[in-house]
């Protein structure tokens, strides 16, 4: 690039560089208006300078929620992190204090239009009795890793939940034993007759079965 001309602030006038930047100089010299107009940029540019520098050094701590969801038998586990800044973050899903890699799904870092970002984390498995589920946040907000744990107590509405999948599943194992059982002995030819007693009278005219 070429510097044609510069605004000197000390002498309160643009000095040419080039030949192409003297005709320049002497039109913004002759108008002080411009002058104004450069001088008011250079110090919103200056403004801005700052603002970056101060934000490169910046770090703000996400706020982090956990949330279980249940989509037919399996458990979701959503590990979210909100307002971060800066952008590079890491998530990760811990169950029983091993990491959980194969099951995980996770989106990018998502920019909030406020200089702020936001990342979701999604872990589907089969829940069991005792375990301990974990969201661990690494990122430069903290000196070591954030680690959120799932509470186990559900809310009634999501043991409900649980419950009422339970059932249906019991139910279908049940339909389904049943049909296999008429299936064999369809195939088989073997039915039970049912047995009917009813009374019947002698010749001495007493009942008999």
């Amino acid at each position: 690039m070429i510097e044609y001309l510069r605004y000197n602030s000390t002498e309160d006038k643009a000095i040419d560089n080039t030949d192409f930047g003297k005709k320049l100089a002497e039109d913004y010299n002759k108008n002080k208006i411009l002058l104004a107009q450069a001088e008011f940029v250079l110090n919103q540019c200056n403004k801005i300078g700052e603002l970056i520098v101060s934000l490169s050094r910046m770090t703000v701590q996400p706020e982090v929620i956990i949330r279980l969801d249940y989509v037919n038998q399996k458990a979701m586990l959503v590990c979210s992190a909100y307002d971060f800044y800066p952008k590079p973050i890491k998530l990760t899903s811990m169950r029983d204090d091993k990491e959980m890699a194969a099951d995980v799904t996770s989106t990018e870092e998502m920019a909030n239009g406020d200089w702020f970002h936001q990342i979701h984390s999604h872990l589907e498995y089969f829940p069991k009795p005792g375990e301990k589920i974990s969201c661990v946040v690494e990122h430069a907000s903290s000196h070591r890793p954030m680690i959120y744990h799932w509470d186990p107590s559900l809310p009634d509405s999501e043991r409900s939940k649980i419950i009422l999948g339970s059932v249906g599943l019991l139910m279908g194992v049940f339909v389904a034993a049943g049909v296999l059982i008429y299936y064999k002995r369809k195939h088989t030819g073997f039915y039970r007759l049912p047995v009917c007693l009813l009374p019947m009278e002698t010749m001495n005219g007493t009942e008999q079965q």
